[in-house]
Parts: structure tokens; sequence; C-alpha cells
């Protein structure tokens, strides 16, 4: 299989990568318009990896609407736009990794530390700049800020 390098540091196969698509056989291929978002995210992580000069483990990024709704994932999701990842900063807590995404210059539109799972961000042009938690795991209620 082709390896398609979006950037320095990232790859398509990084961000289409779901277990949910191969456990049920689901091709996770972006459309023309959601790779476009999708290389916006990759180019934007760049920038959020030299934030830390460490490598980013991409837990999750595309989801197609048939994986998005596999997982439960709202059809108007960030992923399933190809606006958004969920990542681990390597040797860092999610925690810490939110707090310091949180208080540098890095515009987005939503940064959302999801407890015991992952840091999630997203880039939809909208770039709200919101600050959530969401302690309860996926599909429970969303807080604004970090911390309680």
């Amino acid at each position: 299989e082709d390896i398609m390098k979006l950037t320095e540091h990232f790859t398509l196969e990084e961000f289409t990568h779901s277990s949910t698509a191969v456990a049920l056989g689901i091709e996770n291929k972006p459309t023309a318009v959601h790779l476009e978002h999708i290389k916006n995210v990759a180019t934007r992580m760049e920038v959020v990896r030299a934030l830390f000069d460490r490598p980013i483990d991409i837990t999750s990024g595309y989801r197609n609407p048939e994986v998005n709704a596999a997982v439960g994932g709202v059809p108007n999701s960030a992923h399933a736009l190809g606006h958004a990842a969920d990542f681990h900063v390597i040797g860092l807590h999610d925690l810490d990794a939110a707090k310091t995404i949180r208080d540098s210059a890095l515009t987005f539109d939503q940064l959302i530390y999801e407890k015991n799972r992952c840091v999630h961000i997203s880039f939809d042009p909208r770039m709200r700049q919101q600050v959530l938690r969401q302690p309860g795991g996926p599909g429970s209620p969303v807080h604004q800020g970090l911390e309680p």
C-alpha cells in the first residue's frame, strides 16, 4: 500500500486508520473535499508537534460517514468532515498537553481534553477557540475549560 505523506511527520494512513472500519470491513476513504480538510489538519498538527518538539500519536482522525455512524459519532462531527484529530503527545499526560496548547498562540476551533482517552483538536473554519473537557467518555456531557 502506498503511504501518502501529507506533511513532514504525518501520513494520510495515520489520519484514516480506524480499528472500527477494519473490524467492519469499511474502507475509510475521504472524499476530495475531506482530503483537503485532512491536509489542513496535518499541516496544523505540525505546528502542534513543534510546540512540544516530540512525536505525536494520532489515535483518530478522519471517519467517513459510515465509520462515524458505526462509532456513534454525530453526523456533523468534525471527524466526519476531516477537520479533527484525537492524539497523544508522546511522553506527556494528555491534560498537560491540552494546557500547553490552550496557553499557546495556536488557533483552533475546539480543544477537548477527553479524560483517560485523548486530546481532541479540530480546525473547523469557524475557529471558535473553544476549550472544553469531557470527563465521562464518548457521548457524555462536555464542559467549559480543561479543569473543574
